[in-house]
């Protein structure tokens, strides 16, 4: 009896012995695929790379040129006077908003608060507002939403739904 079960049990641990060098051989296999595929891939990433590394040369049209020629010798004039051609490409009622923009956007916690104030004490073109309210920050907006008499210009409205999701309740939609 005893014969019997030693015999069972050797046949036992040769199958699962067996089994594990089975499982041996298909994880090896498959450890030389991943590193056969990430070998190609770096190959790849190498072309790639060297690619970016040529130089590439892209024809500028002529007009766009003599705009650069126009900068060039604007860059060769004094500071100041470059200065104030940079300022006289940009519309005088437009300076003042937008500078506001970035005080609020960018600037500590007095200069934020007293641009968010002076900003919506503005009056600007429905364009002017659009551009400012696509522009600014949450905290600038959150700021002009708190703030007394602000005009609802400087809030973008609601994005589109599509036409499937506009027939049905948005809270049905949910569930």
């Amino acid at each position: 009896m005893f014969a019997a079960v030693g015999a069972s049990s050797m046949v036992v641990s040769f199958g699962l012995l067996a089994w594990q060098v089975y499982q041996n051989q298909v994880g090896q296999q498959q450890i030389l695929e991943m590193k056969e595929k990430l070998s190609v891939q770096q190959q790849q990433q190498r072309m790639l790379l060297e690619e970016l590394k040529k130089t590439q040369y892209i024809t500028i049209p002529s007009e766009i040129k003599e705009k650069f020629s126009q900068f060039d010798e604007l860059s060769n004039m004094k500071s100041f006077e470059t200065k104030e051609d940079m300022k006289s490409l940009l519309p005088r009622h437009l300076r003042k908003p937008w500078r506001l923009l970035h005080l609020a956007n960018t600037g500590g916690y007095e200069q934020h608060i007293k641009a968010v104030q002076d900003l919506s004490k503005l009056s600007l073109s429905d364009g002017e507002y659009h551009q400012l309210a696509q522009s600014c920050e949450c905290r600038t907006a959150v700021g002009l939403a708190r703030t007394a008499n602000v005009d609802l210009r400087f809030f973008l409205g609601p994005s589109v739904l599509p036409p499937e999701c506009r027939e049905r309740e948005l809270i049905e939609m949910f569930r």
